[in-house]
Protein backbone atom coordinates (compact mmCIF):
# COMPACT_ATOMS: atom_id res chain seq x y z
CA UNK A 1 0.00 0.00 0.00
CA UNK A 2 1.30 3.45 -0.95
CA UNK A 3 0.83 5.37 2.30
CA UNK A 4 1.24 2.41 4.60
CA UNK A 5 4.69 1.77 3.18
CA UNK A 6 5.92 5.28 3.98
CA UNK A 7 6.25 4.77 7.71
CA UNK A 8 8.48 1.74 7.16
CA UNK A 9 10.97 3.87 5.21
CA UNK A 10 11.16 6.71 7.74
CA UNK A 11 13.46 6.50 10.75
CA UNK A 12 13.66 8.62 13.86
CA UNK A 13 16.65 10.34 12.31
CA UNK A 14 14.54 11.83 9.55
CA UNK A 15 15.25 15.51 9.24
CA UNK A 16 12.39 17.40 7.67
CA UNK A 17 12.04 20.96 8.86
CA UNK A 18 9.21 23.38 8.35
CA UNK A 19 9.61 27.00 9.37
CA UNK A 20 6.89 28.68 11.36
CA UNK A 21 4.80 30.83 9.05
CA UNK A 22 3.72 34.39 9.78
CA UNK A 23 0.65 36.24 8.56
CA UNK A 24 1.24 39.52 6.74
CA UNK A 25 -1.54 39.94 4.16
CA UNK A 26 -4.68 42.03 4.58
CA UNK A 27 -8.08 40.97 3.30
CA UNK A 28 -8.02 43.48 0.46
CA UNK A 29 -4.74 42.25 -0.95
CA UNK A 30 -5.88 38.65 -0.43
CA UNK A 31 -8.99 38.96 -2.57
CA UNK A 32 -7.26 41.13 -5.16
CA UNK A 33 -4.75 38.32 -5.74
CA UNK A 34 -7.36 35.59 -6.16
CA UNK A 35 -7.65 34.33 -9.70
CA UNK A 36 -11.16 33.49 -10.94
CA UNK A 37 -12.35 30.30 -12.56
CA UNK A 38 -15.51 29.18 -14.24
CA UNK A 39 -14.69 25.49 -14.13
CA UNK A 40 -14.79 22.89 -11.38
CA UNK A 41 -11.41 23.96 -9.99
CA UNK A 42 -10.46 25.82 -6.83
CA UNK A 43 -8.24 24.96 -3.90
CA UNK A 44 -9.32 22.88 -0.93
CA UNK A 45 -8.07 23.68 2.57
CA UNK A 46 -8.22 20.93 5.21
CA UNK A 47 -7.65 22.34 8.69
CA UNK A 48 -7.79 21.40 12.34
CA UNK A 49 -6.71 18.48 14.48
CA UNK A 50 -3.97 16.10 13.40
CA UNK A 51 -2.05 13.24 14.98
CA UNK A 52 0.24 10.44 13.90
CA UNK A 53 -1.80 7.25 14.12
CA UNK A 54 -0.30 3.89 14.98
CA UNK A 55 -2.84 1.36 13.71
CA UNK A 56 -2.71 -2.13 15.18
CA UNK A 57 -4.44 -4.04 12.40
CA UNK A 58 -6.29 -7.31 13.01
CA UNK A 59 -6.65 -6.98 16.76
CA UNK A 60 -8.37 -9.71 18.71
CA UNK A 61 -11.01 -8.64 21.22
CA UNK A 62 -11.70 -11.21 23.92
CA UNK A 63 -13.74 -8.91 26.14
CA UNK A 64 -11.47 -9.19 29.17
CA UNK A 65 -9.64 -6.04 30.34
CA UNK A 66 -6.51 -7.99 31.32
CA UNK A 67 -6.36 -10.42 28.41
CA UNK A 68 -3.28 -10.51 26.20
CA UNK A 69 -4.66 -9.55 22.78
CA UNK A 70 -2.93 -10.11 19.44
CA UNK A 71 -2.64 -8.06 16.26
CA UNK A 72 -1.42 -8.83 12.74
CA UNK A 73 0.41 -5.67 11.68
CA UNK A 74 1.42 -2.23 12.99
CA UNK A 75 1.04 0.63 10.50
CA UNK A 76 1.60 4.37 10.84
CA UNK A 77 -0.67 6.82 9.05
CA UNK A 78 -1.50 10.52 9.22
CA UNK A 79 -4.58 10.76 11.44
CA UNK A 80 -7.02 13.38 12.66
CA UNK A 81 -9.44 15.51 10.68
CA UNK A 82 -6.94 17.68 8.80
CA UNK A 83 -4.80 14.69 7.84
CA UNK A 84 -7.56 12.27 6.90
CA UNK A 85 -9.52 14.75 4.78
CA UNK A 86 -6.41 16.11 3.06
CA UNK A 87 -4.90 12.74 2.15
CA UNK A 88 -8.28 11.38 1.02
CA UNK A 89 -8.97 14.36 -1.23
CA UNK A 90 -5.42 14.61 -2.54
CA UNK A 91 -5.51 10.98 -3.64
CA UNK A 92 -8.94 11.52 -5.25
CA UNK A 93 -7.85 14.68 -7.07
CA UNK A 94 -4.47 13.57 -8.40
CA UNK A 95 -5.80 13.51 -11.95
CA UNK A 96 -7.46 16.91 -11.67
CA UNK A 97 -5.74 19.95 -13.15
CA UNK A 98 -5.34 23.23 -11.21
CA UNK A 99 -6.80 21.75 -8.04
CA UNK A 100 -4.70 21.90 -4.89
CA UNK A 101 -5.30 20.35 -1.48
CA UNK A 102 -3.67 22.22 1.41
CA UNK A 103 -3.23 21.16 5.04
CA UNK A 104 -3.44 23.61 7.94
CA UNK A 105 -2.51 21.97 11.21
CA UNK A 106 0.05 22.34 14.00
CA UNK A 107 2.94 19.95 14.56
CA UNK A 108 6.23 19.82 16.44
CA UNK A 109 9.76 19.30 15.06
CA UNK A 110 9.82 15.60 15.96
CA UNK A 111 9.55 12.15 14.41
CA UNK A 112 5.75 12.19 14.44
CA UNK A 113 5.56 15.61 12.79
CA UNK A 114 8.16 14.77 10.15
CA UNK A 115 6.42 11.50 9.37
CA UNK A 116 3.08 13.24 8.87
CA UNK A 117 4.64 15.78 6.51
CA UNK A 118 5.95 12.93 4.42
CA UNK A 119 2.51 11.28 4.35
CA UNK A 120 0.95 14.53 3.12
CA UNK A 121 3.52 14.96 0.35
CA UNK A 122 3.26 11.37 -0.85
CA UNK A 123 -0.53 11.66 -1.06
CA UNK A 124 -0.17 14.84 -3.10
CA UNK A 125 -1.27 17.43 -0.51
CA UNK A 126 0.58 20.72 -0.10
CA UNK A 127 2.38 21.19 3.24
CA UNK A 128 3.29 24.86 2.88
CA UNK A 129 0.51 25.96 5.26
CA UNK A 130 1.43 23.52 8.03
CA UNK A 131 2.52 25.33 11.19
CA UNK A 132 5.60 23.86 12.84
CA UNK A 133 6.15 25.09 16.40
CA UNK A 134 9.65 24.50 17.75
CA UNK A 135 8.30 24.34 21.31
CA UNK A 136 5.41 21.97 20.55
CA UNK A 137 5.03 18.21 20.52
CA UNK A 138 3.12 16.45 17.73
CA UNK A 139 0.02 14.55 18.75
CA UNK A 140 0.05 10.75 18.56
CA UNK A 141 -2.70 8.14 18.73
CA UNK A 142 -2.83 4.35 19.05
CA UNK A 143 -5.76 2.72 17.26
CA UNK A 144 -6.54 -0.97 17.63
CA UNK A 145 -8.30 -2.02 14.41
CA UNK A 146 -10.36 -5.04 15.43
CA UNK A 147 -11.01 -8.05 13.24
CA UNK A 148 -14.63 -6.89 12.96
CA UNK A 149 -13.42 -3.71 11.17
CA UNK A 150 -14.30 -1.47 14.12
CA UNK A 151 -11.63 0.44 16.02
CA UNK A 152 -10.64 1.94 19.35
CA UNK A 153 -8.60 5.11 19.98
CA UNK A 154 -6.09 6.27 22.59
CA UNK A 155 -4.66 9.75 21.96
CA UNK A 156 -2.41 12.42 23.44
CA UNK A 157 -3.62 15.65 21.82
CA UNK A 158 -0.34 17.49 22.54
CA UNK A 159 -0.03 20.62 20.34
CA UNK A 160 -3.70 20.46 19.30
CA UNK A 161 -4.52 21.66 22.81
CA UNK A 162 -2.66 24.92 22.18
CA UNK A 163 -3.62 25.52 18.52
CA UNK A 164 -5.20 28.98 18.59
CA UNK A 165 -7.52 30.90 16.25
CA UNK A 166 -4.79 33.49 15.64
CA UNK A 167 -2.42 30.74 14.53
CA UNK A 168 -5.08 29.30 12.24
CA UNK A 169 -5.75 32.68 10.65
CA UNK A 170 -2.06 33.43 10.12
CA UNK A 171 -1.82 30.18 8.13
CA UNK A 172 -4.89 31.14 6.08
CA UNK A 173 -3.14 34.43 5.25
CA UNK A 174 -0.13 32.45 4.09
CA UNK A 175 -2.32 30.88 1.40
CA UNK A 176 -2.07 34.16 -0.51
CA UNK A 177 1.74 34.18 -0.48
CA UNK A 178 2.20 32.87 -4.00
CA UNK A 179 4.97 33.22 -6.57
CA UNK A 180 2.49 33.48 -9.43
CA UNK A 181 1.58 36.98 -10.59
CA UNK A 182 -2.03 35.82 -10.95
CA UNK A 183 -2.11 34.73 -7.33
CA UNK A 184 -3.47 31.42 -6.02
CA UNK A 185 -6.72 29.95 -7.32
CA UNK A 186 -9.79 30.78 -5.25
CA UNK A 187 -10.50 28.45 -2.35
CA UNK A 188 -13.69 26.46 -2.91
CA UNK A 189 -13.98 24.85 0.54
CA UNK A 190 -12.48 25.15 4.02
CA UNK A 191 -12.89 21.95 6.06
CA UNK A 192 -12.34 22.08 9.82
CA UNK A 193 -12.41 19.40 12.53
CA UNK A 194 -12.66 18.62 15.44
CA UNK A 195 -13.70 21.60 17.61
CA UNK A 196 -14.63 19.54 20.69
CA UNK A 197 -11.03 18.29 20.89
CA UNK A 198 -9.47 21.74 20.32
CA UNK A 199 -10.14 23.81 23.46
CA UNK A 200 -9.07 27.15 21.96
CA UNK A 201 -11.43 26.82 18.96
CA UNK A 202 -14.82 26.41 20.56
CA UNK A 203 -17.94 28.50 21.05
CA UNK A 204 -17.54 32.20 20.33
CA UNK A 205 -13.87 31.68 19.41
CA UNK A 206 -14.88 29.10 16.80
CA UNK A 207 -17.54 31.40 15.39
CA UNK A 208 -15.09 34.30 15.13
CA UNK A 209 -12.44 32.11 13.51
CA UNK A 210 -14.86 30.79 10.88
CA UNK A 211 -16.16 34.31 10.18
CA UNK A 212 -12.61 35.51 9.58
CA UNK A 213 -11.78 32.52 7.39
CA UNK A 214 -14.84 33.21 5.24
CA UNK A 215 -13.92 36.89 5.01
CA UNK A 216 -10.35 36.10 3.95
CA UNK A 217 -11.15 33.37 1.43
CA UNK A 218 -14.33 34.74 -0.16
CA UNK A 219 -14.85 37.56 -2.61
CA UNK A 220 -17.79 38.94 -4.60
CA UNK A 221 -16.76 36.65 -7.46
CA UNK A 222 -16.25 33.45 -5.45
CA UNK A 223 -17.66 32.20 -2.14
CA UNK A 224 -15.98 29.60 0.02
CA UNK A 225 -17.93 26.76 1.62
CA UNK A 226 -17.26 26.30 5.36
CA UNK A 227 -17.60 22.69 6.54
CA UNK A 228 -17.12 21.40 10.10
CA UNK A 229 -16.68 17.80 11.23
CA UNK A 230 -17.34 16.67 14.81
CA UNK A 231 -15.50 14.08 16.87
CA UNK A 232 -14.84 13.69 20.57
CA UNK A 233 -18.21 15.13 21.62
CA UNK A 234 -18.30 14.28 25.34
CA UNK A 235 -21.70 13.21 26.56
CA UNK A 236 -20.79 13.57 30.23
CA UNK A 237 -21.67 17.29 30.15
CA UNK A 238 -24.12 18.18 27.41
CA UNK A 239 -24.08 21.87 28.34
CA UNK A 240 -20.35 22.09 27.67
CA UNK A 241 -20.70 20.05 24.48
CA UNK A 242 -23.44 22.34 23.17
CA UNK A 243 -21.62 25.55 24.11
CA UNK A 244 -18.59 24.44 22.07
CA UNK A 245 -20.64 24.28 18.85
CA UNK A 246 -24.03 26.02 18.94
CA UNK A 247 -22.73 29.65 18.89
CA UNK A 248 -20.86 28.90 15.64
CA UNK A 249 -23.65 27.15 13.71
CA UNK A 250 -24.60 30.26 11.74
CA UNK A 251 -21.13 30.20 10.15
CA UNK A 252 -21.25 26.49 9.26
CA UNK A 253 -22.46 25.58 5.77
CA UNK A 254 -22.00 21.81 6.19
CA UNK A 255 -22.03 20.10 9.59
CA UNK A 256 -21.01 16.44 9.78
CA UNK A 257 -21.71 14.31 12.84
CA UNK A 258 -23.07 10.89 13.80
CA UNK A 259 -26.26 9.86 15.59
CA UNK A 260 -24.70 9.68 19.06
CA UNK A 261 -23.12 13.12 18.70
CA UNK A 262 -26.40 14.60 17.52
CA UNK A 263 -28.23 13.31 20.57
CA UNK A 264 -25.54 14.60 22.96
CA UNK A 265 -26.08 18.03 21.41
CA UNK A 266 -29.87 17.77 21.62
CA UNK A 267 -31.96 20.31 23.49
CA UNK A 268 -35.45 20.04 24.88
CA UNK A 269 -36.18 23.38 23.22
CA UNK A 270 -35.51 21.93 19.76
CA UNK A 271 -38.33 22.38 17.30
CA UNK A 272 -40.41 19.24 16.82
CA UNK A 273 -41.00 20.19 13.22
CA UNK A 274 -39.03 18.35 10.55
CA UNK A 275 -39.37 18.33 6.81
CA UNK A 276 -40.59 15.16 5.15
CA UNK A 277 -38.03 13.41 2.94
CA UNK A 278 -38.70 13.12 -0.75
CA UNK A 279 -38.28 9.34 -0.65
CA UNK A 280 -39.59 8.32 2.75
CA UNK A 281 -36.06 8.36 4.17
CA UNK A 282 -37.14 9.94 7.45
CA UNK A 283 -38.41 6.55 8.63
CA UNK A 284 -34.75 5.69 9.33
CA UNK A 285 -34.46 8.38 11.98
CA UNK A 286 -36.17 8.85 15.31
CA UNK A 287 -38.32 11.91 15.90
CA UNK A 288 -35.71 13.09 18.41
CA UNK A 289 -32.96 13.01 15.75
CA UNK A 290 -35.15 14.81 13.23
CA UNK A 291 -35.96 17.42 15.84
CA UNK A 292 -32.28 17.96 16.57
CA UNK A 293 -31.47 18.33 12.87
CA UNK A 294 -34.19 20.99 12.69
CA UNK A 295 -32.56 22.73 15.65
CA UNK A 296 -29.21 22.87 13.82
CA UNK A 297 -30.96 24.54 10.88
CA UNK A 298 -32.78 26.96 13.18
CA UNK A 299 -29.39 28.06 14.54
CA UNK A 300 -28.20 28.83 10.99
CA UNK A 301 -26.50 25.67 9.72
CA UNK A 302 -27.22 25.24 6.00
CA UNK A 303 -26.74 21.47 5.54
CA UNK A 304 -26.46 18.62 8.03
CA UNK A 305 -24.67 15.41 6.98
CA UNK A 306 -25.54 12.70 9.50
CA UNK A 307 -23.48 9.48 9.48
CA UNK A 308 -25.57 6.37 10.05
CA UNK A 309 -22.79 3.78 10.00
CA UNK A 310 -23.74 0.69 8.02
CA UNK A 311 -27.08 2.35 7.16
CA UNK A 312 -25.31 5.07 5.15
CA UNK A 313 -25.94 8.76 5.70
CA UNK A 314 -28.75 11.30 5.88
CA UNK A 315 -28.58 14.71 4.19
CA UNK A 316 -30.79 17.55 5.40
CA UNK A 317 -30.92 20.94 3.66
CA UNK A 318 -32.15 24.02 5.51
CA UNK A 319 -35.70 25.15 4.74
CA UNK A 320 -34.34 28.72 4.52
CA UNK A 321 -33.65 29.44 0.82
CA UNK A 322 -31.94 32.74 1.71
CA UNK A 323 -29.32 30.84 3.73
CA UNK A 324 -28.38 28.81 0.65
CA UNK A 325 -28.27 31.92 -1.52
CA UNK A 326 -25.50 33.29 0.70
CA UNK A 327 -23.19 30.85 -1.11
CA UNK A 328 -23.98 32.17 -4.59
CA UNK A 329 -21.63 34.61 -6.30
CA UNK A 330 -21.36 36.72 -9.43
CA UNK A 331 -18.67 34.53 -11.03
CA UNK A 332 -19.32 30.95 -9.90
CA UNK A 333 -22.31 29.43 -8.14
CA UNK A 334 -21.32 26.39 -6.14
CA UNK A 335 -23.59 23.36 -6.34
CA UNK A 336 -24.97 23.75 -2.81
CA UNK A 337 -26.24 27.28 -3.45
CA UNK A 338 -28.61 25.84 -6.08
CA UNK A 339 -30.13 23.12 -3.89
CA UNK A 340 -33.85 23.09 -3.08
CA UNK A 341 -34.55 24.32 0.44
CA UNK A 342 -35.98 21.68 2.77
CA UNK A 343 -34.66 18.66 0.85
CA UNK A 344 -33.92 15.56 2.96
CA UNK A 345 -32.49 12.37 1.45
CA UNK A 346 -30.96 9.10 2.61
CA UNK A 347 -27.94 7.58 0.87
CA UNK A 348 -26.84 3.97 1.44
CA UNK A 349 -23.47 2.59 2.44
CA UNK A 350 -21.81 0.26 -0.06
CA UNK A 351 -20.50 -3.24 0.53
CA UNK A 352 -16.81 -4.17 0.28
CA UNK A 353 -17.15 -7.51 -1.47
CA UNK A 354 -13.81 -9.11 -0.59
CA UNK A 355 -14.17 -8.40 3.13
CA UNK A 356 -10.94 -6.48 3.79
CA UNK A 357 -12.39 -3.64 5.89
CA UNK A 358 -10.64 -0.83 7.82
CA UNK A 359 -13.11 1.80 9.03
CA UNK A 360 -10.47 4.18 10.44
CA UNK A 361 -11.15 7.53 8.75
CA UNK A 362 -14.51 6.46 7.27
CA UNK A 363 -16.34 9.48 8.69
CA UNK A 364 -13.59 11.84 7.55
CA UNK A 365 -13.81 10.39 4.04
CA UNK A 366 -17.60 10.76 3.95
CA UNK A 367 -17.28 14.38 5.13
CA UNK A 368 -14.49 15.17 2.66
CA UNK A 369 -16.31 13.64 -0.30
CA UNK A 370 -19.56 15.42 0.47
CA UNK A 371 -17.86 18.80 0.90
CA UNK A 372 -15.99 18.34 -2.37
CA UNK A 373 -19.20 17.63 -4.30
CA UNK A 374 -21.25 20.32 -2.53
CA UNK A 375 -18.63 23.00 -3.22
CA UNK A 376 -18.19 22.16 -6.90
CA UNK A 377 -18.39 24.84 -9.58
CA UNK A 378 -19.42 24.55 -13.20
CA UNK A 379 -21.78 22.26 -15.08
CA UNK A 380 -19.60 19.14 -14.88
CA UNK A 381 -19.79 19.01 -11.09
CA UNK A 382 -23.22 20.53 -10.56
CA UNK A 383 -24.86 17.99 -8.26
CA UNK A 384 -28.03 17.60 -6.20
CA UNK A 385 -28.03 16.55 -2.51
CA UNK A 386 -28.64 12.90 -3.42
CA UNK A 387 -25.67 12.80 -5.81
CA UNK A 388 -23.45 14.64 -3.32
CA UNK A 389 -24.37 12.12 -0.64
CA UNK A 390 -23.86 9.16 -2.97
CA UNK A 391 -20.47 10.53 -4.02
CA UNK A 392 -19.51 10.88 -0.35
CA UNK A 393 -20.59 7.30 0.32
CA UNK A 394 -18.43 6.08 -2.57
CA UNK A 395 -15.43 8.00 -1.20
CA UNK A 396 -15.94 6.35 2.20
CA UNK A 397 -16.40 2.96 0.48
CA UNK A 398 -12.95 3.27 -1.12
CA UNK A 399 -11.37 4.53 2.09
CA UNK A 400 -12.74 1.57 4.10
CA UNK A 401 -11.45 -0.93 1.55
CA UNK A 402 -8.06 -2.16 2.75
CA UNK A 403 -6.98 -2.65 -0.88
CA UNK A 404 -7.68 0.92 -2.05
CA UNK A 405 -7.62 3.10 1.09
CA UNK A 406 -4.01 4.24 0.54
CA UNK A 407 -4.33 5.12 -3.14
CA UNK A 408 -3.45 1.94 -5.03
CA UNK A 409 -6.38 1.13 -7.30
CA UNK A 410 -8.41 4.05 -5.95
CA UNK A 411 -10.83 5.55 -8.47
CA UNK A 412 -10.52 9.29 -9.11
CA UNK A 413 -13.18 11.82 -8.19
CA UNK A 414 -14.24 12.04 -11.84
CA UNK A 415 -14.51 8.24 -12.07
CA UNK A 416 -16.73 8.10 -8.99
CA UNK A 417 -19.03 10.77 -10.40
CA UNK A 418 -19.20 8.81 -13.66
CA UNK A 419 -20.32 5.77 -11.67
CA UNK A 420 -23.20 7.85 -10.27
CA UNK A 421 -24.20 9.32 -13.62
CA UNK A 422 -24.13 5.89 -15.25
CA UNK A 423 -25.83 4.22 -12.25
CA UNK A 424 -23.01 1.67 -11.98
CA UNK A 425 -22.90 1.58 -8.18
CA UNK A 426 -21.55 -1.11 -5.85
CA UNK A 427 -23.83 -3.49 -3.95
CA UNK A 428 -25.64 -1.73 -1.11
CA UNK A 429 -24.54 -2.79 2.36
CA UNK A 430 -27.43 -4.44 4.18
CA UNK A 431 -27.57 -3.52 7.85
Amino acid sequence: MLLASIAKSITAAAAVTTSSLHAHNTRSSNTDNMSSTSGAGGSIICAGLSCLDLQLVGCTQSGSDEAIERYDEAIHCAGGSASMTATTLALLMKEQQQEEVHVITKIGPDFAGNTMLEFYRRAGASTRLVLSDESARTSMAVLPIFQTGKRGCYVNLACNDGFSPDEMLQQVDEYFVNDSLAGPPPARVFLFGYPHLMPKMQGAALKSMLENVRDKLSSDDNKVLIAVDLNGVDGSDTTVARSALIPALSEIDVLHLNEDEAMVLSSSSSSAAANDGDDGSNSLLSSALLSQISSFHEHGCAVVLLSLGSKGAFVSVTPDAKRLQQLSSSECNMAMSQWSAGTQVHVPAFKIEHGGVNTNGAGDALFAGFSLAASSWGSKWKVCPLNAGTFASLVAWQRCDSKTRDGEGMRSADALMDMINEQKLPVILED
